[in-house]
């Protein structure tokens, strides 16, 4: 009987762990949206011995408390993205690799080390404000990109920061920006529907 007791109690344990995992897939891109093969997933800051297939695309089975999804890519860097329990999450470096970056930004954009103001300015916005062509930065601080094909064009832009989608930029400090670049319209079409007001891609100083 104590046996059986100790079968059926392995038998729970296993079933609730199997339980408390979740099998993530999705894929890896560049910035020319085409697929990277032999990037390695990890789970927080633990390797994996998952990588990327040929098209791009990784299933990984996900451990409850993980925080954080990870991809390294020995040609284009890191990626970062927290986790909530998603079974599908896909990746998208955003810059060349070092080798291809000729020119990190375009002239719809902003270098800021070419600014001897760049340590003055309080805020990321005031950075911005009135001075990248098509971008206006209201007084409440929300950004509107001019110009944009769409129905929702009052509506802020997409932000993204060293290649992560992020719900606010209020966190960033204006001396730690390396480039601010702005995307609309086809240059924006990778990004489907949320990128329908325009994207704004922030790179930062990795010092």
């Amino acid at each position: 009987m104590k046996k059986i007791k100790k079968i059926i109690f392995a038998l729970l344990l296993v079933v609730n762990y199997t339980n408390a995992q979740t099998t993530l897939t999705g894929k890896i891109l560049n910035y020319k949206n085409k697929p990277v093969q032999g990037a390695v997933m990890y789970l927080d800051s633990v390797e994996t011995k998952v990588v990327s297939n040929k098209l791009g695309e990784f299933s990984l089975v996900v451990p409850e408390n993980v925080k954080n999804i990870k991809v390294h890519s020995k040609k284009y860097g890191w990626l970062s993205s927290a986790y909530a329990k998603e079974t599908k999450m896909d990746f998208m470096y955003l810059a060349p690799a070092p080798s291809e970056d000729k020119l990190v930004t375009p002239p719809n954009g902003l270098k800021p080390e070419k600014d001897k103001n760049t340590v003055s300015y309080r805020t990321i916005y005031d950075m911005i404000r009135g001075r990248i062509a098509g971008v206006v930065v209201q007084p409440d601080n929300t950004i509107i990109i001019r110009g944009i094909n769409s129905i929702k064009n009052n509506a802020e832009p997409l932000f993204i920061v060293d290649g992560n989608v992020v719900s606010s930029i209020d966190f960033i400090v204006p001396n730690e920006v390396k480039s601010i670049t702005v995307l609309k319209d086809a240059e924006a079409s990778i990004y489907g529907s949320r990128g329908a007001s325009g994207v704004l891609v922030i790179k930062l100083k990795n010092e």
